[in-house]
């Protein structure tokens, strides 16, 4: 056996390897690894992109990938600009979302930049000023007072006030501005070729601000009966999911599908109406990095997936009990693969936990024409030249 056959038998990947280049038909979903916060980028089969989150805590305790030359949200544009070279539109990113108002999704005064615009760049605001959006969408706009304007302002201090000028002055620039829909059916959708793919193809708005899909038509209901301003932000996320023939991708932010000590309110179990409505997925991102009070036994099971995705930026991400829950048979039925974007967390789990991650980088899921196959690969994080660290088997989309 040659040495290359014995590396590809064991999907062991040369440093001279790298993503194949799209084509029109695949969908790729990039988890960024910066370490600072989340990003997700998509590429639908017909070229048109999304943007799930810029974050950057700001935080010089959580260690940055590639390194602190640049800031997360720069590195986060450069790694976007290599992907979507060559991609239909006019160069910026078709749809940016915030799934809610942390800073490890969307930016902080921490290390901030100064910007020539009227605005600070951090996170959403300098992905923004690199790379540009047609059209952002979050869960407030435009009135920003759910569950009240002090708690939103509250949810990233300062740095809202930075946001709010930075969707003034990109709307006087042509941005198109929207609040996410719960229950809508393709409020994101394809731009460039969607005749071709609407058999196929959709992006349904799960939930946000505390309520969910009902699973009919386009109706939502609240979740709850007590004060919504007991909420932390994270209860409020956006959730979605994406379907491309018979994969299922589901993404939620920082969802919660339990409570815990420090919060007043008991209502913080939005995981579990979630599920009900979403069924089963082929990738999911973990709600909430795995913290404490995410990825329930309900949850898991009803999701049932083959991937599961940790957007990480600190040691707790996921924290011990969290990733026992998930690797535990008795819990979860069906265990599937894991990744995380970087190491934090590896001490604190110890060796056996953590045994069960891939290794860590850039995760790409590549979803295959017409949506029957998936195959995911993980890019090195510390290298801008992007090398594949590691790559699956292809896998069989749908239960």
């Amino acid at each position: 056996m040659t040495l290359a056959v014995f590396a590809s038998a064991f999907n062991l990947i040369s440093a001279q390897d790298y993503l194949p280049k799209w084509q029109e038909g695949y969908m790729d979903i990039h988890t960024i690894a910066t370490g600072r916060g989340d990003a997700t980028f998509i590429v639908m089969p017909d070229g048109t992109t999304l943007m799930i989150d810029a974050g950057d805590n700001g935080k010089t305790k959580d260690k940055q990938h590639p390194d602190t030359a640049k800031r997360a949200g720069e590195w986060q544009a450069i790694y976007m600009k290599h992907f979507m070279a060559g991609l239909p539109g006019n160069g910026k990113v078709d749809y940016a979302m915030i799934t809610h108002f942390h800073d490890d999704h969307m930016g902080s005064i921490r290390q901030m930049l100064p910007g020539s615009n009227g605005y600070g760049l951090s996170g959403i605001t300098l992905v923004g000023e690199l790379v540009g959006y047609n059209k952002l969408i979050d869960r407030g706009y435009p009135k920003y007072n759910f569950p009240s304007k002090k708690n939103v302002a509250n949810a990233n201090k300062k740095f809202m006030d930075e946001y709010h000028k930075f969707v003034e002055y990109q709307m006087s620039q042509g941005m198109e501005m929207e609040k996410f829909e719960v229950g809508a059916l393709n409020q994101i959708k394809m731009l460039n070729n969607p005749k071709k793919y609407r058999r196929n193809f959709e992006i349904r708005n799960l939930a946000a601000n505390g309520e969910v899909w009902t699973g009919k038509g386009k109706k939502a209901e609240k979740q709850y009966e007590g004060d919504p301003k007991l909420f932390d932000e994270n209860v409020n996320s956006c959730a979605l999911r994406i379907t491309y023939g018979d994969f299922r991708y589901y993404n939620g932010g920082d969802l919660s599908g339990g409570n815990w000590s420090s919060y007043k309110s008991d209502e913080r179990d939005m995981e579990t109406p979630v599920a009900k409505v979403c069924g089963t997925v082929d990738v999911m991102k973990a709600n909430h990095h795995g913290y404490y009070d995410t990825c329930n036994g309900f949850f898991m099971n009803a999701l049932s997936p083959d991937v599961v995705i940790i957007d990480a930026r600190s040691d707790n991400h996921p924290v011990p009990s969290t990733m026992s829950r998930m690797v535990d048979p008795l819990v979860w039925t069906e265990p599937g693969e894991f990744y995380i974007t970087v190491d934090q967390a590896r001490k604190k789990l110890g060796e056996d936990l953590w045994s069960h991650f891939k290794p860590w980088g850039h995760i790409v899921v590549r979803v295959y024409e017409g949506g029957e196959e998936y195959q995911v690969f993980v890019l090195d994080a510390d290298d801008i030249s992007y090398p594949v660290k590691y790559k699956s088997e292809i896998k069989k989309a749908g239960k």
